[in-house]
């Protein structure tokens, strides 16, 4: 599939089933310990009062998605998602980059994530992002694990 390169916008109500699709197909590598999907689309409504998703479109489908919260001078991106037909082509660098520079513009001078600790592929990916871990917390919010988990704890200094 050859990807077309496309402005990255702001998520609007009309996409949520997008972006829940999306995001519970990025995120089907969880079931390994946890049933269920992902998010619905009551989450991602709350989500998107909260702060905001940067959205990425390939033609008419969604190709890839990042929550963005701004809080005082910390940013917090969570949900990176990108389709599974488009993985390994840049795009989750580039949703990467979109979210930081939205967070600098925003007067942000850190920037958060947490992951779920038995997603031992992740670290390495967000140090190659300049993150780096800062403590643990508990994962407790997540109702269908079916196994014990816990969030790693990253941050970025966003220069």
């Amino acid at each position: 599939m050859t990807y077309v390169e496309n402005a990255v916008r702001l998520a609007q109500a009309s996409d949520i089933p997008q972006i829940v699709a999306l995001i519970n197909r990025a995120f089907a590598v969880e079931y390994f310990f946890k049933s269920g999907d992902r998010t619905n689309p009551e989450q991602v409504r709350d989500m998107m009062a909260a702060g905001i998703f940067l959205l990425l479109e390939d033609g008419d489908q969604l190709a890839a998605c990042v929550w963005v919260k701004i809080t005082g001078e910390r940013g917090y991106i969570g949900t990176l998602s990108v389709d599974h037909a488009r993985q390994r082509s840049g795009l989750g660098r580039r949703m990467m980059q979109q979210a930081e520079d939205y967070c600098r513009s925003a007067g942000c001078k850190v920037l958060d994530i947490r992951i779920v600790n038995l997603r031992t592929e992740l670290p390495p990916i967000y140090h190659k992002f300049g993150f780096v871990a800062t403590g643990t917390q508990s994962a407790e919010m997540i109702k269908n694990a079916t196994r014990p988990i816990h969030f790693i704890n990253m941050s970025k200094r966003l220069l």
